[in-house]
């Protein structure tokens, strides 16, 4: 077992590299603590429509990775969740666009859980009964998502950016496309993607090592390592497929989202590192709770309150995303892309990003006493072959130029700007019902 040692946080990372490829990670708390969370992740996710195995080429419909998040869960002697439950364990899945993660945090019978995740993962049971069955509950659950106006409009916003790229789809497809999956699909990727050398398993909390080595030197088997897929991603054109788009839509607000799509970054994974974080502490100057700007908009009723930003760095796909509403949306689009372009200058300083960069690390460090959000961190960081530990030493590296340089891709021309107009029916019943 490999011992790493991060002084700065006082963190230690223990690594086993089992018989049969799987990676296990170790961060045992030593403070008092009662409960152990654990998440086995995949390099598996939405944006993996496409790739190589064994020189053939594979296309698979949106979907299919939260598809088989699904059933990863079905067994031959019944449902996954039920054997949780009973042991006293809180048992969840998550598919993003890079990975699949498969969680549970216990704070009794670790190791009977631990010992029901592996049974889980090693033994898929995919049948035609029980994917016809699971299109019935994944088409209810995407109709929910129709019923969110927002939801609805960030996929609108991704895709008038993305043209060919699988970014442009929503993770849990399409009712169209989740049809198309058979069990036969669901076999083919398990086995090309679920097998022990891409698994990383993450425990961290309360633990004994001596018992958690032994546990895993019982489980592990010498096992022939097997290949691994190489993804594939098409060719992206620069521009975005729409950059300005008006839509009446039945919402009590005007709606504005702007789509920046950059330029996807070429450099090595630890510049990459750096230069997200750039970006990301940028952002929060220029948009996150302490803006100037942001504040004043709201004090004036250029705005709600009802705004935010998300950063997505995905292979091939970095983009930003700002939501707002306002009674006088179009004074808002035009004030929010002169601020992100002609602007900027005047509100990052020296003063404000010295404090900021301060405050982000105390947030930082503080979120990773929360040991389910520590080992989310990891498990993402890991799959990006990065550190969430040796992101400290990256944000304090960080200079006010580099804020500047990563701020610098932001153009207008790869903006896509989408608005959610309140039609004028909507408007009418809504001020006669204020009549009444």
């Amino acid at each position: 077992m490999k011992k790493i040692v991060f002084d700065q946080l006082k963190e230690t990372l223990y690594v086993l590299k089992l018989k049969n490829g799987m990676t296990v990670h170790l961060l045992p708390k030593t403070d008092e603590t009662y409960t152990t969370y654990v998440q086995c992740s995949f390099p598996f996710g939405a944006l993996h429509l496409q790739y190589m195995y064994d020189n053939k080429t594979y296309y698979l419909p949106p979907g299919i990775a939260h598809f088989l998040e699904h059933k990863i869960f079905a067994m031959p002697d019944g449902d996954a969740f039920h054997h949780f439950s009973k042991l006293g364990v809180d048992a969840n899945a998550m598919t993003s666009r890079t990975m699949t993660g498969y969680i549970f945090n216990a704070t009794e019978h670790l190791y009977p859980a631990l010992t029901h995740l592996l049974n889980m993962l090693d033994v898929p049971y995919f049948t035609e009964e029980n994917v016809a069955q699971e299109k019935l509950i994944i088409a209810e659950e995407l109709k929910m998502y129709l019923d969110d106006p927002q939801s609805v409009m960030y996929n609108h916003l991704l895709e008038n950016m993305y043209h060919n790229h699988p970014m442009k789809h929503e993770i849990g497809g399409t009712i169209a496309s989740i049809q198309t999956v058979t069990p036969s699909m669901l076999t083919q990727v398990y086995n090309h993607f679920y097998g022990s050398n891409q698994r990383l398993l993450v425990i961290a909390g309360k633990m004994n090592l001596t018992e958690m080595q032994a546990f895993f030197k019982q489980y592990d088997q010498q096992a022939k390592p097997k290949l691994k897929p190489k993804l594939v991603f098409p060719k992206e054109p620069k521009p975005v497929v729409k950059r300005y788009e008006v839509v009446e839509q039945d919402v009590q607000m005007n709606k504005l989202m702007i789509g920046i799509k950059l330029d996807p970054s070429t450099k090595p994974e630890a510049e990459k590192a750096r230069q997200e974080a750039a970006l990301t502490l940028a952002l929060n100057l220029l948009l996150g709770p302490s803006s100037l700007k942001i504040e004043e908009w709201i004090k004036n009723n250029w705005m709600n309150r009802n705004f935010s930003y998300q950063t997505t760095f995905v292979q091939q796909a970095e983009n930003i995303v700002i939501y707002a509403e306002s009674k006088n949306i179009y004074r808002l689009k035009k004030a929010l892309v002169t601020y992100l372009t002609d602007e900027v200058q005047n509100y990052l300083t020296q003063e404000a990003f010295e404090r900021y960069q301060k405050t982000f690390l105390g947030q930082y460090i503080f979120a990773l006493n929360n040991l389910e959000t520590k080992t989310y961190i990891h498990s993402g960081t890991q799959l990006q072959k990065r550190s969430l530990f040796e992101m400290i030493d990256v944000v304090q590296s960080l200079t006010l130029a580099d804020l500047f340089t990563a701020i610098e891709r932001i153009k207008k021309h790869r903006m896509a700007l989408l608005i959610y107009k309140k039609t004028k029916t909507s408007s009418f019943l809504l001020n006669k019902g204020r009549n009444k």
